[in-house]
C-alpha cells in the first residue's frame, strides 16, 4: 500500500492538498449548516441492530440508544471518565451518530474531543471527512486531509474513495478522476467501491466512452465485478443511445456467468422502446419470464407506456393484463399511462373504464391521473365533463394544482368562452394556487387568437404587476395576435421594447414581425428587418427566408423575391410547398402573358 510519509509537503499536489491549513492556524471542525446527500464510509459502519444502535464501551455491557440524546448522553458520560476511553470507543460512538445521519453533530462532538485533547486516528478521520463530503464541503475534508498529513497520519483507501465520491456526488468529476489517478500514483490500489464510484460518476455526467474505458481497465485488473458495475454502465450506454452496444454488454455479462438482474433488463426495455422497438422490448420481458427474474411494476410500466404512447393501446392493455396474471398489482404510474394512452386516441370512454377500475380496485387517483382525464376532456372539446370531474376532484380527489387550473383555461379559451375562463382563474386565486407564466401564456393565447387584443395587452401588463417577467414566449404570442389584427405600428413597439426588457428577439419575432409587415403592403420595411437580424446574432433560417420571399412575390417584388430564393438555396434552405406554389403560378401567369402576346 501507499505512503505519504511525513517527508512529503503538504502541497503533495495542487488538487488533493489545495485546501490544506497552514502550519501555523489552528483548524477548526466547528461547521454546522450544510446540506447534501452521499454515501460512502457510513456504509461501512458495522451495527449489531438497524433500530437501535449499540455502542461497545469498556468494562460495560454494550449499551443501546435510539436517538441524538441518548447519544449526547453517553458521549457526555464517556468524556467524563477517568480514565477516558481512547480514540476507538469514541469512533464506535460517532460512528454509530453517521448512521443516524448527524452529521454537523458528529463534526461538532470531534471538535469538542480535539478541545479535550483526545488524539485522533486514521478512522476518525475517515468519519469526519466523510461528513464534511455529506454537508456538501467537500473543500473541509480536503483540510481533514492536511492535517492527517501534517500530524504524520497516513490516509488510507477509505480517506480517498470517501472524497473521490465527494466530487462525484456534486459532477465534479474531473476531480474525482484527478484525485483517483494520484491516488494509484501514490501506490494505493482502490478497491471495487472506488471504481464503481468512479464509474458512476463518469456515467451520471454522459462521459461514456470513459466510463466504457474504465470498465475494460477493471476486468483486465482482474476486478470481481458484480452486476451493480455492468449495470451502470448498460445503463449508460442505453441513455446515450447506444443500444447495440449496451445488447453486446448484455451479452458478454451472460457469457460470464453474472446473472442479469430486474434493472438489467428494465435499462435495455426502456431503450428499446424508445427508439421505437417495441416488439423486441416485449420479447425481453418474455426472456426475463423464462430466466425466472423476478419481475417488477417499474418494467411492466415502462412497456405500457411505451406502447401507449406509439398508439398500440391494444397492446398495451395486453401487457396490463399479463402484468395482472403475474401477481403485479399495477399502480398508480400504471393507470396513469394506460388513461393517457385512451386520451391521446381520444377514447374518452375506454379512460373513463380505467380511471373508474383504478378506483375500483382501492388505487387512489392523483393529481396527475385527473390531470390527464381532464386534459383529455378539454382536448376532445368535452369541457362540461372536464368541469365535472374537476368538481369531484374538488370534493373528494386531491387538491387541484396549477396543472389542472391551466388546462381547464385553456380548454376554455380554444372555444373562446373567456367568461368561463375568467372564472377559472378567480378560483385557481381564490385556492391559493399561483399563476404561473403558463396559466398567463395560455390566456394571452387565447385572447390574441379571438382578436381581444386590448384584454391581451391589459394582461401583460397584469402579469408584470403581479411580479412575474414575461419571456421570449409571451411576446411573440402577443406580438403575432398584433400583426395578425392589422395592428403593425403597436407591434412594432411591443418588438423595440423587448431590447429594453432585456430579451433578445428569436428568429421567430423576426419572422412573425417580416410577415406581419408583408401582409399590411410595407416589404420593404419587412426587408429591413430581415437584414439587421445579422447584428443581433439571429441569422434567418428556412421559414423566415420562405416568410420573406413570399412577401415578395405577393407584393410583386419577383426580382428581389428570386434574389433572395437564390441567396436562400446557397445558405443550404429550401423552397416551402407555399413558397414553390406561388413561383409556379408566377411562372403560369408569365406563361399566358406570352402566350396572349403572341395572339396579339
Amino acid at each position: 500500500m501507499g505512503k505519504f510519509n511525513s517527508s512529503i509537503p503538504l502541497a503533495v499536489s495542487k488538487l488533493i492538498l489545495r485546501s490544506v491549513v497552514d502550519s501555523k492556524k489552528t483548524f477548526s471542525f466547528c461547521h454546522s449548516s450544510f446540506s447534501c446527500s452521499f454515501t460512502t464510509f457510513a456504509t461501512r459502519i458495522k451495527t449489531s441492530s438497524k433500530n437501535a444502535v449499540n455502542v461497545g464501551v469498556k468494562g460495560k455491557k454494550d449499551p443501546c440508544f435510539h436517538n441524538v440524546d441518548d447519544a449526547l448522553t453517553l458521549f457526555n458520560q464517556m468524556v467524563q471518565k477517568y480514565p477516558r476511553p481512547s480514540i476507538v470507543e469514541f469512533n464506535k460512538l460517532l460512528g454509530a451518530i453517521v448512521r443516524m445521519k448527524h452529521y454537523a453533530f458528529v463534526i461538532s462532538l470531534y471538535s469538542q474531543l480535539e478541545l479535550l485533547g483526545v488524539p485522533h486516528n486514521n478512522y476518525s478521520f475517515n468519519i469526519l471527512i466523510n461528513c464534511f463530503c455529506r454537508l456538501d464541503h467537500i473543500d473541509f475534508g480536503f483540510s481533514v486531509l492536511g492535517k492527517m498529513l501534517k500530524l504524520g497520519i497516513d490516509p488510507d483507501v477509505v480517506t480517498f474513495s470517501t472524497l473521490i465520491n465527494g466530487f462525484c456526488t456534486q459532477t465534479k468529476v474531473a476531480q474525482a478522476v484527478s484525485l483517483f489517478d494520484e491516488m494509484i500514483g501514490k501506490g494505493f490500489r482502490p478497491d471495487l467501491f472506488t471504481y464503481n464510484t468512479i464509474l458512476n460518476g463518469l456515467c451520471k455526467t454522459g462521459n461514456t466512452n470513459k466510463a466504457v474505458k474504465l470498465l475494460r481497465s477493471m476486468e483486465e485488473r482482474d476486478l470481481q465485478l458484480d452486476i451493480v458495475t455492468y449495470n451502470t454502465v448498460i445503463d449508460c450506454l442505453c441513455k446515450d443511445r447506444r443500444l447495440t452496444e449496451a445488447l453486446n454488454l448484455f451479452s458478454e455479462v451472460k457469457d460470464k456467468g453474472i446473472s442479469p438482474t430486474t434493472i438489467t433488463y428494465s435499462c435495455l426495455i426502456h431503450a428499446m422502446c424508445t427508439v421505437g422497438q417495441q416488439k423486441e422490448a416485449t420479447r425481453f420481458l418474455d426472456e426475463m419470464v423464462a430466466s425466472s427474474v423476478a419481475l417488477d411494476v417499474v418494467t411492466y410500466n415502462i412497456l405500457i407506456n411505451a406502447h401507449s404512447k406509439e398508439g398500440m393501446i391494444s397492446e398495451a392493455e395486453d401487457i396490463f393484463d399479463t402484468m395482472k396474471k403475474h401477481g403485479i398489482e399495477p399502480s398508480v404510474v400504471t393507470y396513469n399511462v394506460l388513461i393517457d394512452g385512451h386520451c391521446l386516441q381520444n377514447k374518452m370512454q375506454e379512460a373513463r373504464r380505467v380511471f373508474d377500475l383504478m378506483t375500483k380496485k382501492g388505487c387512489v387517483a392523483n393529481v396527475i391521473s385527473y390531470n390527464i382525464m381532464i386534459n383529455g376532456y378539454c382536448k376532445a372539446k368535452r369541457m362540461d365533463e372536464a368541469m365535472n370531474l374537476f368538481c369531484e376532484m374538488s370534493q373528494k380527489g386531491p387538491i387541484p394544482n396549477t396543472v389542472t387550473y391551466n388546462t381547464l383555461i385553456q380548454g376554455m379559451c380554444l372555444l373562446g368562452r373567456f367568461s368561463n375562463a375568467h372564472e377559472i382563474f378567480k378560483k385557481m386565486c381564490a385556492s391559493g394556487q399561483v399563476p404561473d407564466s403558463v396559466t398567463y401564456l395560455v390566456l394571452l393565447d387565447g385572447l390574441c387568437k379571438y382578436g381581444k387584443i386590448k384584454e391581451a395587452l391589459k394582461l401583460l401588463q397584469a402579469m408584470k404587476n403581479c411580479g412575474l417577467e414575461p419571456d421570449i414566449v409571451h411576446y411573440n404570442t402577443l406580438i403575432d395576435g398584433l400583426c395578425k389584427g392589422g395592428h403593425i405600428g403597436v407591434a412594432l413597439k411591443l418588438f423595440h421594447g423587448l431590447f429594453v426588457n432585456g430579451l433578445n428577439p428569436s428568429v421567430y419575432t423576426y419572422t412573425i414581425m417580416i410577415n406581419g409587415f408583408c401582409k399590411v403592403g410595407l416589404p420593404d420595411e419587412a426587408y429591413r428587418l430581415f437584414r439587421t437580424m445579422g447584428d443581433n446574432d439571429c441569422l434567418p433560417d428556412r421559414s423566415c427566408y420562405n416568410v420573406m420571399i413570399q412577401g415578395f412575390l405577393r407584393n410583386n417584388y419577383t426580382s428581389m423575391a428570386i434574389q433572395l430564393l437564390e441567396e436562400m438555396v446557397a445558405e443550404g434552405f429550401s423552397a416551402d410547398a407555399s413558397t414553390a406554389t406561388l413561383f409556379v403560378n408566377l411562372t403560369f401567369q408569365c406563361d399566358r402573358l406570352v402566350m396572349f402576346g403572341n395572339v396579339s
